[in-house]
C-alpha cells in the first residue's frame, strides 16, 4: 500500500536552533544516531569504516563493535538486547547481539534507481513493535515493517531534499526525521506528516535522536564528525 504525505513548507521560513553543545567525534562519516539502553549513551555507524560504535553523549567512543559491513548508514536499538543496522546499497537490514555478531538479515524491497541513493536510516518504535526506514531519495520513502521486517505500509515523503536519519518518540509516538540537503529536523506522525520542523546549522546531518523528557535533540554530522546536542525549550 503506497500512501503519500507532504509539507509545502520552505526551509527558509522555519525557525531556526541553535545548538547548546557541538562534541568532535573520533570516528569518519558518523551517519545515523540512537540511544542504547539508557539516553546517556548512543550508537552510530560510519560509512567509511563500516563499524558500529557505542558513544557517550559528548562523543566519546565507549566501544566497537565486531560486525564489518559493506556501506553502512542506519542503527538502531532493540528491546535491550539486539543492533539492527541498515545497509544502504545492498538494500538490507542486519541484525546484531550487542557484541556485534549477526545473528539476522532482511531484504528490504525497494526500487533501485541510483545505488547510493538507498536505506539511510531505521528506527524502532517499542509501543507497537515496528520499524520505520527512510530511503533516502529517488524514491522518497518512509517504509514501515513488523518486528520481522515484512513491510506493513509505505509513506511517500516531499517536506525535504532528502531524508538522511530517523528516531521514534515512544512517549508521544512521533517521528523526527533528519535531512542532510535541507538542513532540517521534522517532527512527524507514524505516517511521515509533518508536524513542526527547525533548520539547522549543521552540514551533512546523517543521524538523529531524541529524548521527549528533556527535549533534547541529538544530531550528527558526517562529513564534521561532530555530535550537537539542541535543546527545543531554548
Amino acid at each position: 500500500m503506497l500512501i503519500y504525505a507532504c509539507s509545502n513548507r520552505k526551509e527558509s521560513n522555519l525557525p531556526m536552533l541553535t545548538p547548546v553543545e557541538i562534541y568532535d567525534i573520533d570516528i569518519p562519516e558518523t551517519s545515523d544516531l540512537c540511544f542504547g539502553s539508557s539516553t546517556s549513551v548512543l550508537y552510530t555507524v560510519s560509512d567509511n569504516t563500516a563499524k558500529v560504535y557505542k558513544i557517550s553523549t559528548k562523543g566519546k567512543i565507549l566501544s566497537e563493535l565486531k560486525y564489518t559491513g559493506n556501506d553502512l548508514e542506519g542503527v538502531t536499538y532493540v528491546d535491550n538486547q539486539y543492533i539492527y543496522i541498515a545497509e544502504e546499497r545492498l538494500r538490507e537490514i542486519v541484525k546484531l547481539d550487542l557484541q556485534g555478531n549477526q545473528i539476522g538479515l532482511k531484504a528490504i524491497p525497494v526500487k533501485i534507481n541510483d545505488a547510493n541513493n538507498g536505506l539511510e536510516g531505521i528506527a524502532y518504535a517499542a509501543f507497537n513493535q515496528h520499524f520505520y526506514i527512510v530511503n533516502e531519495m529517488n524514491p522518497d520513502l518512509l517504509i514501515e515493517t513488523d518486528k520481522n521486517l515484512n513491510v506493513l505500509n509505505s509513506y511517500t515523503l516531499s517536506f525535504a531534499n532528502d531524508y538522511s536519519g530517523i528516531c521514534v518518540d515512544n512517549v508521544n509516538q512521533n517521528l523526527w526525521i533528519v535531512s542532510d540537503m535541507s538542513a532540517t529536523v521534522n517532527k512527524c506522525t507514524m505516517q511521515g506528516d509533518v508536524i513542526e520542523n527547525y533548520r539547522i546549522p549543521v552540514y551533512n546531518a546523517e543521524g538523529i535522536a531524541f529524548d521527549p523528557e528533556s527535549n533534547n535533540i541529538y544530531v550528527v554530522s558526517d562529513a564534521e564528525a561532530r555530535l550537537y546536542l539542541f535543546n527545543l525549550n531554548i
